[in-house]
Parts: C-alpha cells; sequence; structure tokens
C-alpha cells in the first residue's frame, strides 16, 4: 500500500482558516516538532502520521477539559468552517446545499479524496433521512470525521444531523447518520 497522505486543502482548514486567533505561540511550537510548519507555506502533502499528531497535540491544546472523542469531533466540525474559507471549500459548500444531504453523501468519495489519497466510502441507505456510512479511517480520526460530516450535514441543509460512531476497529469506523430537512 502506498503512502497515506493528507493534502493541503484540510490542513489549510483547519490549521490555517478554522483555527484563526486560536493557535497559541506554544502550540505553533509543537506542531513544528510534529511537522506542521504554520509559519512557512504549506506542504504538497503531510504524511497520515503527521496528521495525527498535529490533531492530537492540537485537541489536548485546545480543548484540555473535553474527552478525546469530543476534542477531536470539535476540530472536524472547526475544520469545516475552515474549510469554506478555502478557494476548493468555497466551490464545494456553494453546491452543497442544492444538493441536499443524500447527494452530499453520495459525491464523500470525492470530496474525502480532495482532503487525502486513502479514504473509501460505503453508503447504505437505511431510511429516507438515514444512512450507514462506512469509512477506512484510522484511530482517534474517527471522531474528527464525525465532526467533519456533522458540519457538512448542516452545510447540506440539515440542520438537525446527528452523526453517531455505531462500530469501529483501529482501521475502520461505520456512522449512522440521521436528519431531517430544513424545511421539516
Amino acid at each position: 500500500m502506498a503512502e497515506r497522505l493528507v493534502f493541503p486543502p484540510i490542513v489549510e482548514g483547519l490549521f490555517v482558516r478554522g483555527l484563526t486567533g486560536k493557535v497559541s505561540p506554544l502550540l505553533k511550537e509543537r506542531l513544528r516538532t510534529e511537522g506542521l510548519d504554520l509559519d512557512r507555506p504549506l506542504l504538497p502533502a503531510y504524511p497520515l502520521e503527521t496528521w495525527i499528531r498535529c490533531v492530537t497535540v492540537t485537541a489536548k491544546a485546545l480543548h484540555p477539559n473535553e474527552s478525546d472523542e469530543v476534542a477531536w469531533r470539535l476540530l472536524g466540525e472547526r475544520m469545516i468552517d475552515g474549510y469554506r474559507d478555502t478557494l476548493m471549500g468555497r466551490a464545494l459548500m456553494g453546491v452543497m446545499k442544492l444538493l441536499g444531504p443524500w447527494r452530499m453523501l453520495w459525491k464523500a468519495q470525492h470530496g474525502f479524496r480532495t482532503s487525502n489519497n486513502y479514504t473509501e466510502v460505503r453508503i447504505t441507505e437505511r431510511g429516507p433521512n438515514e444512512a450507514e456510512v462506512w469509512l477506512n479511517e484510522p484511530g482517534k480520526l474517527r471522531y474528527f470525521k464525525q465532526g467533519v460530516m456533522l458540519a457538512m450535514g448542516r452545510a447540506a441543509g440539515a440542520p438537525a444531523t446527528t452523526v453517531e460512531v455505531s462500530q469501529f476497529d483501529e482501521e475502520s469506523v461505520t456512522y449512522r447518520i440521521v436528519w431531517s430537512d430544513a424545511e421539516g
């Protein structure tokens, strides 16, 4: 298997845009030691292990009183908020509301591929407003992606989206996603 890589749009969405004004000098130095130098242009890609270390350090620094699961989920939501301000994010978010929750889920494979080179997505319809989504997401990144999907559901016009981690192992996760339409 090729090295798993994370691409600049997700790094920019979280660390450059989403956390504007929240990265202290101490956190910035910790990130530098983990492989992310925010004082230099972003690299073309970062090893997945670097991304995981940087999210871990940031979750602990910004949400010290929260469980890891909550801290990582909050960063996932924040990443989407910041991703909106990137060139690629503006384009994607602009059409997301038009797509609605179902089509947004079906486009998830492509969307996740703009952020890394490894994500696989399997979607199973469970009802008119319910789906099961499987991702090959390792470790605690499952909670980061939980936050990403919560924020994406809201962006797709489903403000009452819930995303539950229903099953997981060290290399994959299955979510139960339920939403109600904005009008409903």
